[in-house]
Formats: C-alpha cells, structure tokens, sequence
C-alpha cells in the first residue's frame, strides 16, 4: 500500500502531461499555429501594399509584400506553436483555483489482479478498482507516474514515497515492472 497526499498541483501536472500527449489536443495546436501564421502573413502583406511608395514597380512591390508576409511569420512561428499549449494550461488553472477538492488523501494497493485507488476528501471515500487489462497506457514525467484508466483519466502516483519499507517496494515494482512495465 501507498499513502499519499494527492495536491491540486499534482492534477495540473497531469493535465499538462495529458494536453502535450493527446491527440485533440496536438491537432487543435497545429490548427491554431497555422491560422496564427495564417493572419500574420495577410496582415505583413496588406501592410506592405498599402505602406509601401506607388512609384515603386509592381514586381519590387509583390517582392516585398511577400518578404513582408513570410519573414514575420516563420520568425513568430515558435512563439505561436506555445500559444496553445498556454492558452489551455491558463483555461485549467482558473477552472482548478474554484475547485476545491484539494488536497486529498490517496492510498493505492497494488495486487496480482490490478490496482485499487482510494481517495478521501471531505468525509467522501472515492474507490476505484482497475484490472491490469484494462489500463490504456502509462506515461510518467519528472515526478509522477500516470497510469490511464480511460482516455481521460489517471491514476497518479508519485515516483518517491518514503512510507514504503524495502519489501513492500520490491514487491509493488516486481508488480508495477511485470504488468505495466514501470518502476517506482
């Protein structure tokens, strides 16, 4: 058995782990990117027709609208390729600071048939028991582990728990290691 204690900073490390790996997500920054960019180059291309002196011929005048067009987007496009990523971590930020379900107590087990999860917060026992078979995947980062128990949801265990004596770590990584391939 694991105890500890689940923070609101711990969910949002895992809200940005599930933003830079999920699917939707990528795409809909790839979308952003490209409409950013998009906006850019007609904004430095209208700039440079209308700014740029008549008495120039029509070919200097479409060189340096299209200089104008592409130069500033391709400078800006690392910057916009972060816009999405922060617009969301932002969105989730506010949405965590009105919600008051933490910090909460977490004790995981960890058996031959799967994991069970119990959280408590205020006087509310939350028990979630999860097959082997039935994790989608696991991703982890500096700190946690993610074990996902649907598209969107997650098991999150800490890497370093100093509640554990030797036996009970070599017996829940022998476990961790056999069916998700993973150490604490």
């Amino acid at each position: 058995m694991i105890h500890y204690r689940l923070t609101q900073d711990d969910f949002f490390t895992l809200q940005k782990n599930f933003i830079k790996n999920s699917v939707p997500d990528k795409r809909r920054s790839i979308l952003v990117t490209l409409v950013l960019m998009s906006l850019t180059a007609f904004y430095g291309f209208a700039l440079a027709i209308v700014w740029l002196p008549q008495t120039l011929s029509a070919p200097v005048i479409l060189a340096l609208a299209v200089s104008a067009a592409v130069v500033p987007a391709l400078l800006l496009f690392p910057l916009f390729k972060k816009i999405y990523f922060t617009m969301r971590l932002r969105q989730l930020r506010s949405i965590l600071r009105q919600d008051s379900k933490w910090p909460r107590d977490v004790t995981l087990s960890i058996h031959e048939n799967g994991i069970e999860v119990n959280s408590l917060h205020n006087a509310v026992n939350k028990r979630v028991q999860v097959a082997w078979e039935a994790i989608e995947r696991v991703n982890e980062d500096e700190t946690h582990h993610y074990i996902f128990i649907e598209a969107a949801e997650a098991v999150i265990v800490p890497k370093q728990n100093q509640m554990l004596n030797e036996t009970e770590r070599i017996r829940m990584n022998d476990l961790l290691q056999k069916h998700l391939g993973i150490r604490l």
